[in-house]
This record gives C-alpha cells, sequence and structure tokens, in this order.
C-alpha cells in the first residue's frame, strides 16, 4: 500500500496563480558512477552544483515575463547528494529569492547516513511513519525527491519523498538495493487569484509505470485524493503532476500508454484531472545541445479543453510520429521540447480554467518558451530566447561529420582543404537568422521542406548535403561564400564582379531550373544555378528554359523583358568532376572559371 500524506501550503501562506504558472525546468547532463547506489561522478560533482546555480539564476530572472518563476524542476538524479540539497536551501533563503515559489530536485543515491542527515535537516519533513527510519536498511540506498516551498515570511522548508518503484537497473544490482518508500506528498492551497483549491505532486520517474498491489503509483495517488474529498463531501483537483526523470527512452510506449489511463474521467471521477497540466522534466541525452537518440523530451502534457493544437511552434513540437514515434497521444495536447541536449528550459502554462467559454477562449496551453545554455554554451539551440524549429533542425545536422565532402571523398588531394571548407560554412550557416535558413533550404530541394521541420526527413538532409558539397567545392577553388539567405543562398566573388547563388537539386535539371525561375529572388547583377538531378548528370547547355529569351548581346544585369538574361546555369556533376580530377586548388579554380564565365 501507499500512503497519500497531505501538506497544507495555504496554512504556509503559499499562495500560487491559477492562470498563468511559470516554471523553469533544469536538463542536465548528468554522468553516474556505474554502480550503486548511483551518484554523479566524482570529477563532476562541481559541473553539477554550476548547473544547480545556472538554472536558479534563470529562474530568477524569469525570461518567461512573469513575476516570478512559481516552479523550478530538477529531474531525478540531478542534485549531486547533500551538497546539492544544500545548494538549493541557501539558495532559496537569499533575500532576492521571492516567496510563495516551489523547487522541486531528484537528489542522486543516499546511503542511509546520508539520508539520515537529510531528513534531520531544519524544517525539513518526512513521513515518518510510512518511511521510518528504521525501515532502510544499512545495505540499502534512497532515491529522493526534495521538494521546496518558501513561505510568507521567508523561512523555507522542504519535503523528502524516497522512490516507491525502482527501475531495471536500480533492481539489477550487485551489492545493495534502492530502499521503496511508501508515500506520496500532495501539496494543497489556495489560488492567490482565485477562491480555488490547487493541489500538485511528483513522482520519481519509474513510480509513473510502477506498481504495487496491483495499483500504478499514479493510481495509489488518485485513490488517496478521492477518499480526502469523499471525506469532504466533493471533488478535489490535481492541478499539476510532475514526473522527474532519468529516463532514457521517455517516449516508450510503457510510459506514454499510461497518459490516457491517467486522465480517463471515468476512473477516480472525485479527482478531476481535465484541467490537469502533467510536466515531464528529464535529464538531457548529452552535454551539448543537439540530436540525441535517448533521454531528453521534457514535456508538458495537458487535455484538448480549451486548447488548441499549435502549428510549428518555436522551441517544442507536438509529439506525434516525429517525435514521439507514435500518436499514442494523438487525443492530448503534447508539447515536446526538441532540444534533447544540456539545457534549461523556460515557459508559461495556462491554465484552462480561466479561459473564456466558447471559441474566443481557445488558446496554446504553453506560452513565452525559451532555451538556456549550461556552462556559457553559445549554440543557437540554447540562445537564452526562443528557438525556431527550423533552427533546431538544421544546427542539429550541421553536426554531422558526414555530411561534409571531406568525408565523402577521403583520398582526393583536396580532401583536407574540402573539409576545412566545410567548417567555414558550417560557422556561417549556424548563424542564419530562422527565416534565412528556411529560404536556404527551400531553394536547395524542389521537393523537400513541404512540411513543417518536425517532418523533415531523408529528402532534407540531401539536399542541405547537396548544399554544403556545393559551396565547399567552390570555397576550395577560393569562392569563398556569404550565406544570406536573401533571394538567393548565398553570394561569392569572382574577381571584382559578385555573383548571386543558388544549389538546388530535383528530378531534372529542368525542374530545378523551374523551381527557382518561379520563386526568381530580386537580385541585380549574376545567378549562378548550380542544379542537381537525381542521376547527377551534368548540365546540357542546349537545354534552355520556357523563360529564356535570346538576349540581343550578353547580359551582365537581370531584365525585366528577359528575366534569365543575367543567370549562369552550372551542372553540379561538373563541378565534382572538375574537384575529383584537380591536383590542387589552381587546377579546379581554373576549372571552375571556365563554368562561372
Amino acid at each position: 500500500m501507499v500512503a497519500v500524506v497531505e501538506v497544507d501550503l495555504e496554512a504556509l501562506g503559499v499562495r500560487l496563480p491559477r492562470g498563468e504558472v511559470a516554471m523553469v525546468v533544469a536538463q542536465p547532463h548528468v554522468v553516474f558512477v556505474p554502480q550503486e547506489p548511483f551518484t554523479w561522478a566524482p570529477a563532476e560533482r562541481q559541473r553539477a552544483l554550476d548547473s544547480i546555480d545556472e538554472t536558479l539564476a534563470v529562474s530568477r530572472n524569469c525570461p518567461h515575463g512573469a513575476g516570478k518563476t512559481h516552479f523550478t524542476v530538477f529531474p531525478e538524479c540531478t542534485l549531486p547528494g547533500l551538497d546539492g540539497v544544500d545548494r538549493i536551501t541557501a539558495a532559496m533563503q537569499a533575500a532576492e529569492w521571492p516567496t510563495e515559489t516551489v523547487v522541486i530536485g531528484g537528489v542522486d543515491g543516499l546511503t542511509k547516513d546520508q539520508f539520515v542527515e537529510l531528513v534531520q535537516k531544519p524544517n525539513t519533513t518526512y513521513d515518518a511513519v510510512g518511511n521510518r527510519l528504521d525501515r532502510v536498511l544499512a545495505h540499502q540506498w534512497v532515491n529522493c525527491v526534495v521538494t521546496w516551498a518558501k513561505l510568507q515570511t521567508g523561512e523555507v522548508h522542504s519535503w523528502v519523498q524516497p522512490k516507491l518503484s525502482p527501475a531495471w537497473v536500480e533492481l539489477n544490482v550487485n551489492c545493495m538495493s534502492m530502499y521503496r518508500g511508501s508515500s506520496i506528498y500532495v501539496f494543497k492551497g489556495i489560488h492567490s487569484n482565485a477562491d480555488a483549491v490547487y493541489q500538485f505532486a511528483t513522482l520519481l520517474c519509474f513510480d509513473w509505470i510502477g506498481a504495487t498491489d496491483a495499483k500504478r503509483m499514479w493510481e495509489w495517488l488518485l485513490d488517496g485524493i478521492a477518499t480526502r474529498a469523499r471525506q469532504l463531501g466533493g471533488n478535489l483537483p490535481l492541478t499539476w503532476l510532475f514526473v522527474a526523470q532519468c529516463n532514457p527512452a521517455p517516449s516508450h510506449p510503457s510510459f506514454m500508454s499510461q497518459v490516457g489511463l491517467f486522465f480517463d474521467p471515468a476512473q477516480y471521477p472525485r479527482v478531476t484531472r481535465d484541467e490537469t497540466c502533467l510536466v515531464m522534466a528529464n535529464v538531457a541525452g548529452r552535454g551539448t545541445p543537439g540530436q540525441a537518440d535517448k533521454f531528453g523530451q521534457s514535456a508538458v502534457i495537458v487535455t484538448p479543453n480549451r486548447f488548441l493544437r499549435p502549428g510549428c511552434m518555436p522551441t517544442y513540437g507536438n509529439g506525434g510520429v516525429s517525435q514521439r514515434g507514435a500518436d499514442i497521444l494523438e487525443n492530448f495536447r503534447d508539447a515536446v521540447f526538441r532540444e534533447r541536449g544540456a539545457c534549461i528550459h523556460s515557459f508559461l502554462v495556462i491554465h484552462p480554467s480561466t479561459l473564456p467559454q466558447g471559441s474566443a477562449g481557445r488558446r496554446i496551453a504553453l506560452r513565452e518558451p525559451t532555451v538556456h545554455p549550461f556552462n556559457g554554451t553559445h549554440d543557437p539551440r540554447a540562445p537564452s530566447g526562443a528557438v525556431p524549429a527550423v533552427v533546431k533542425w538544421m544546427n542539429d545536422e550541421l553536426d554531422e561529420p558526414s555530411r561534409s565532402l571531406a568525408t565523402k571523398y577521403t583520398n582526393l588531394p583536396l580532401t583536407s582543404a574540402a573539409g576545412a571548407a566545410h567548417e567555414r560554412a558550417v560557422g556561417e550557416l549556424r548563424k542564419l537568422e530562422a527565416e534565412a535558413l528556411g529560404s536556404t533550404l527551400n531553394f536547395a530541394s524542389i521537393t523537400a521542406c513541404k512540411g513543417t521541420p518536425d517532418e523533415w526527413k531523408v529528402g532534407e538532409v540531401h539536399a542541405l548535403k547537396h548544399l554544403l558539397h556545393t559551396f565547399s567545392i567552390l570555397d576550395v577553388a577560393h569562392y569563398p561564400a556569404t550565406f544570406h539567405g536573401n533571394g538567393a543562398q548565398a553570394t561569392i566573388m569572382k574577381g571584382e564582379t559578385s555573383l548571386e547563388v543558388i544549389a538546388v537539386m530535383g528530378a531534372s535539371h529542368e525542374d530545378c531550373d523551374k523551381h527557382v525561375l518561379n520563386y526568381l529572388p530580386a537580385h541585380r547583377g549574376q545567378l549562378v544555378i548550380i542544379s542537381r538531378d537525381e542521376d547527377n548528370n551534368p548540365w546540357d547547355p542546349r537545354f534552355k528554359s520556357i523563360y529564356d529569351q535570346v538576349p540581343d548581346e550578353p547580359s551582365t544585369e537581370a531584365k525585366f523583358t528577359q528575366p534569365t538574361s543575367a543567370i549562369i546555369r552550372v551542372g553540379y556533376r561538373d563541378m565534382l568532376d572538375a574537384y575529383r580530377n584537380a591536383a590542387n586548388e589552381a587546377e579546379l579554380k581554373e576549372a571552375l572559371d571556365a563554368k562561372l564565365s
């Protein structure tokens, strides 16, 4: 049996707003000692403490625009022992930390002695009945979550809740075992701007899917709230439920399948959940922003009650096949943060009860989502601001070494120069704003970029590779590009003459030509179209576009009556052959000079 222990925050003077609640969620990259009790590696503990400081600084700075950060959340095992606990307590006790705020933090593995020291700290509460200290055996460690609240008086109180259900890694051990807690805290109070009750609770990772006595842990939670509601002769809400994770597979069907069951109104009807905000806070899958196959995917899940499904919002996506691998949450609003690397998320969550009835009250559940870096990292994916989807997608793909021409052809004379050119192109593209990146990639492919960046797959990757390979060859031939995405993709210089350049791929050179001409950018001077067909054939100079007219004389400026008069067409195959056959940069430049004349 799992008991539900009620904590009356109203009696302690802690009120939280009903309309919009500001949250900051840490997503650090945790490096563990691979043995019980699974603590931070000693060499990484200072970084862990620094991550706490940086997260709390974001909370204090309130990038979400609210007057204070109401909830600051650290996922499972992200606080390095008692040092991490003390770090948060000291920060909250400081005069500049606002009152009536909550911090939730998962602590890494504690020995029995360390756990005893934790629960005996001033103003600290734990379930001394269900989790009596004599129940913790000498060979056991404790995985726990601590919830802090700063009262109106300035005092900081905390509550310690041991994990209920061990994950496989915590079961499959050699020497020790994890102590299993037997209670869940439910914190209740009155909203600061409405005469209505709020309640929130926290589960630790596997607690979300774990069970005891044939009940899931979240069922024990709802059962305990329902019992209290029955005693009061009415219903009670569960306003926020936090699931603090250290989960390598946050979208696994076993994890996601519990969401629909949890929100099912037929189960535990005395606990109203149609307005519950389910916050999944996970650790990072890598130490810096970028792609990761494991961990990450911190998310906010709500019912569709008065909430719209956004199209392609900055910073987060809608889950589904593109992010979750399946549509198991299709009946919910699933805001999944795209960044799976180390970062800090900040956002506002809207409580639907405050929205007007009808279509005029329909809103998006999340507002002002921003991504912040750890360790002073400078990266477009963690700019201390919003991150458009195209910026995330492009920068993730630019991280991949296989996109480089130098990795495609490793034994050519110009391989080293191509590698350096690739890095220069990557550096330039990372500087572009979202609109310029979208324009750059849209011009690169006829068939790609039709959906949102969350849906982009192989076609967009091929388009990017074509873009990078094309401009790498130009760079090696001493035509370095200035990327801008303003009309054309970039500008190169041929002597004193500037040339606008578009690299494009499609089924045929003719199709590539039409694709560019249909969106012919306003340009002065000459435009170079470097096209690649599906068989990578050379450009046939006998081909003329349907837009072509024979000019009276060669033109270096676009003419209104002759829209293609200042266009130079080059086949990518011709450029590639020149690159592969050149013994040095001078030979490559000579070959390309002829093509660009």
